[in-house]
């Protein structure tokens, strides 16, 4: 099996070679699958992420969260560190670490998704990555934020975000890797069995 490095490379030329039009094409689909899927509805809580590069963006997903009365929060990284935030409006977003939009808690009071009142079994994290197996795993930029969070967080209910052109037979499994709980991309939802 190839090595992440060489997979991280071809998967992130694939994802970067997807038309803009027909990008946010599948964008539709996957917001309309995420809006449909059946831990929506009762989730109260979702985890989400602000696309970077060519990854699958969330903006009409989370427009449609907020009106749905969720609360939303958004990652902030700081040193080997990732923390989610809740997020109100996309006015409470700036530029941070890599270049991505994270929770501006400088200028806006901020509560941390564990400080407030958490309901494991009512929380989604959305997971962003390069690449992901049919089995549930995935493979990020290399920084191990995620599975960081993940192993800290080992109760939320975590769903991989991906175009088709991202899902894998299979990808090479570290004994830090944490699998993902479900799947959905534009071309099918893939629910894994643990």
């Amino acid at each position: 099996m190839e090595d992440k490095q060489k997979i991280r490379a071809q998967m992130k030329d694939r994802r970067d070679s997807i038309p803009e039009e027909i990008r946010r094409e599948k964008e539709k689909i996957i917001t309309s699958r995420l809006l449909n899927a059946r831990w929506f509805k009762k989730a109260e809580n979702i985890l989400v992420y602000a696309a970077i590069q060519s990854e699958v963006s969330l903006w009409d997903f989370v427009q449609n969260a907020w009106k749905s009365n969720k609360r939303l929060f958004f990652p902030k990284v700081s040193g080997r560190q990732m923390d989610f935030f809740c997020v109100h409006s996309q006015k409470e977003l700036e530029k941070g670490a890599f270049s991505v939009l994270e929770p501006d808690t400088e200028k806006y009071d901020l509560k941390q998704f564990y400080t407030v009142n958490f309901s494991p079994e009512k929380s989604v994290l959305l997971v962003p990555g390069v690449a992901f197996s049919k089995e549930g795993y995935r493979i990020g930029y290399g920084g191990g934020y995620y599975d960081r969070y993940l192993a800290k967080h080992r109760n939320l209910y975590a769903v991989g975000i991906a175009y088709a052109e991202q899902l894998l037979f299979e990808i090479p499994v570290e004994v830090h890797d944490i699998r993902l709980h479900e799947i959905i991309s534009d071309s099918e939802q893939m629910i894994s069995s643990h």
